[in-house]
This record gives structure tokens, sequence and C-alpha cells, in this order.
């Protein structure tokens, strides 16, 4: 006795639906956005001399952060001569 065979035409039309259809689930998911409404507004920014320039004078500098609770911004050489001078006891 022969087992009727059965076509794999129905299997192979399944498979490639199957596929048609994540593949369209993938691109609805990931559409490009508007740029336009992305767009961000221009900012001026610092030149590269401009910003070393500030950053030096934070780094070597003194400045008052918050007077009410005096916090204060000192150089780089005397905070250390600080901690130094404190742990020396």
């Amino acid at each position: 006795m022969q087992t009727p065979t059965r076509s794999s035409f129905p299997t192979i039309v399944a498979i490639l639906g199957a596929f048609l259809i994540f593949y369209v689930i993938i691109n609805l998911s990931y559409e490009s956005p508007d740029t336009s409404a992305l767009a961000e507004p221009e900012i001026e920014r610092p030149s590269l001399a401009e910003h070393e320039a500030v950053q030096s004078d934070k780094l070597t500098g003194y400045s008052v952060i918050d007077a009410a609770s005096g916090k204060v911004r000192l150089s780089i050489d005397r905070a250390k001569s600080l901690v130094v001078s404190e742990n020396a006891d």
C-alpha cells in the first residue's frame, strides 16, 4: 500500500506569506520620521579657544558658587595643598 503524497505548494505559500507579513510589520514600525519636525534650532557654540579659556579659568581661578552654603571654587593647586595640610596631622 502506498501513502498519498501531499503537494508542498501550500507549505511554501504559507512560509512566504509569513515572511511577507513579517517584512510589512518591520517596515511599518521602522518608518523614517519627518526630519523637518526634528530639526534642532541653531545653537551658537563657542570656538575651541573660547571653550579652553573658560575651562582654564575655572581650573585656576577662584569663585563663589553658593554664598549661602559657603561653597567656593578653588584652583586645583590650592585644593591639593589644603587636602595635604588637613591630612598631614
